[in-house]
């Protein structure tokens, strides 16, 4: 089976989303099948996700703006020379444009990977996008009930397949930790906590910065690493200053070697106002971190609460503080939850898991049999 990937995100972004696409393009091509990112030229999304892997390609594009015949010429060209039997489908402008590209193919099916409600009550989604999309995937089971709200996404062509990641061989922790600690210069007896993911509102690392100083009143040594960057890191830095927190929180930006700092945590802090499903969570409970998150969309999917994690309200300060020094306070807790999460992983999310599951969509949608 030939499988393309159509994701427009800007040059200089990769998120969840970009990593779902590595992910299933891996589970694809490890299953044999031919698979080819398509995205914008000289994007850090196919430098990273486009890694060199047999059977996975890059074809980088000139991407115009929603509807852009030239755009959609070009990727029609390419379902074309190329006999592509699903192309899947990112935003809502790549529907249009995949979409349309598929449909003047006339063969190429259409599947749309939705990693965030994106869906609106317009008119031009409600006409067009049952036309273009012949079946989506989903994360969550919360994700699934959200986008078939308005009724125009049918829940008979909507799929729930969680997202699973790599079983990778970690760093030893004592190494990664003197290693951490050395790079940002920190204490010696510092407690690390990690937050991992773009710095951006949905996320709510600002919830996470208004706990601070409860949290470091009855824990100083503790440390809040943030690994990502966005568009809110200046207004993050001016909290921490305004709260004279400036030793307290580590700004890591987009790392190459985040399991080096995940290795090295003791504790995952996961605040999202909206988070449909959470990656970096499992990235977390790959590295046997427990866990405190918020308790929205698809996170009680993921993590379970009491056992690998402690969930919590969104936007709740009060309670994140409180639960942050109640797990600390707690050690033999925290090591139990710390196996928990392992063990949870390797029981319910490597990507193994995975790949069966979408095969047998894009095989069932291409009519392709394996």
């Amino acid at each position: 089976m030939r499988v393309a990937f159509l994701n427009s995100i800007e040059k200089d972004i990769y998120g969840g989303m970009e990593e779902w696409i590595r992910l299933a393009a891996l589970a694809l091509a490890s299953k044999g099948h031919e698979v080819t990112l398509i995205g914008r030229k000289d994007s850090y999304f196919l430098q990273r996700a486009g890694e060199p892997f047999e059977n996975i390609n890059t074809f980088p594009l000139n991407i115009g703006g929603d509807f852009n015949p030239a755009t959609i010429k070009q990727i029609k060209k390419f379902l074309d020379e190329n006999q592509i039997d699903v192309i899947t489908v990112n935003f809502n402008k790549d529907v249009r444009l995949g979409g349309l590209a598929a449909r003047f193919n006339g063969t190429t099916k259409v599947i749309w990977s939705v990693g965030l409600n994106i869906t609106k009550d317009k008119m031009i989604h409600k006409l067009l996008t049952p036309k273009l999309v012949d079946h989506v995937i989903v994360p969550s089971q919360s994700l699934k009930n959200e986008i078939t709200e308005l009724g125009y996404i049918s829940k008979e062509i909507t799929t729930v397949i969680p997202i699973c990641i790599e079983d990778i061989e970690l760093p030893e922790k004592a190494e990664s930790r003197k290693k951490v600690i050395s790079m940002y210069n920190l204490p010696e007896d510092s407690i690390l906590s990690v937050t991992s993911g773009r710095l951006v509102e949905q996320k709510g690392h600002d919830f996470l910065i208004e706990a601070a100083p409860d949290i470091v009143k009855e824990y100083p040594q503790l440390r809040f690493l943030f690994l990502g960057d966005g568009q809110r890191e200046y207004m993050y830095h001016a909290m921490i200053t305004e709260r004279r927190l400036e030793k307290h929180f580590v700004f890591c930006g987009m790392l190459d070697d985040v399991e080096t700092h995940l290795s090295a945590a003791d504790i995952m802090i996961h605040p999202s106002r909206v988070e449909p499903f959470g990656i970096a969570i499992l990235e977390g409970m790959r590295a046997g971190l427990p866990v405190i998150a918020s308790h929205v969309g698809g996170i009680p999917e993921v993590v379970k609460d009491g056992f690998n994690a402690k969930l919590i309200e969104a936007e709740n300060v009060k309670q994140l503080s409180e639960t942050v020094n109640l797990l600390l306070k707690d050690r033999n807790s925290l090591g139990q939850m710390a196996q928990n999460s392992r063990e949870r992983f390797e029981s319910e999310f490597s990507l193994e898991k995975m790949s069966g599951k979408l095969e047998n969509v894009y095989c069932s949608v291409s009519s392709v049999n394996v």
